[in-house]
């Protein structure tokens, strides 16, 4: 018989809700180590924003109208993958741009 391990649930991961240690500092000011943190999490929270809008937006060209369980089983074929990844570089970079070494 077959093993349908694929079409089980898979029970709920429990992860701490703190990390243990010392929070790293890679600043001299913790503020600016704050704000960095922030920065990254809202950067990474926009380019998740934008991968989603890029979904719609191609499903929308592909079909004229979409649900929102297509929208969450969507992956993009190898050239989507390369435009997105192309558009997150650039991203970065562009905020990224005043630490970079002179």
């Amino acid at each position: 018989m077959a093993d349908n391990s694929a079409d089980k649930p898979m029970k709920d991961v429990k992860l701490p809700r703190s990390s243990k240690g010392a929070r790293s500092r890679f600043f001299d000011d913790p503020a600016v180590d704050q704000i960095m943190t922030f920065l990254l999490e809202l950067m990474a929270d926009t380019n998740a924003l934008r991968e989603r809008v890029d979904t719609i937006e191609r499903l929308l060209d592909e079909k004229g109208t979409i649900s929102r369980d297509e929208i969450e089983a969507y992956r993009p074929d190898a050239e989507g993958e390369v435009e997105r990844s192309a558009w997150s570089q650039a991203f970065i970079k562009r905020v990224m741009r005043f630490h970079e070494p002179d």
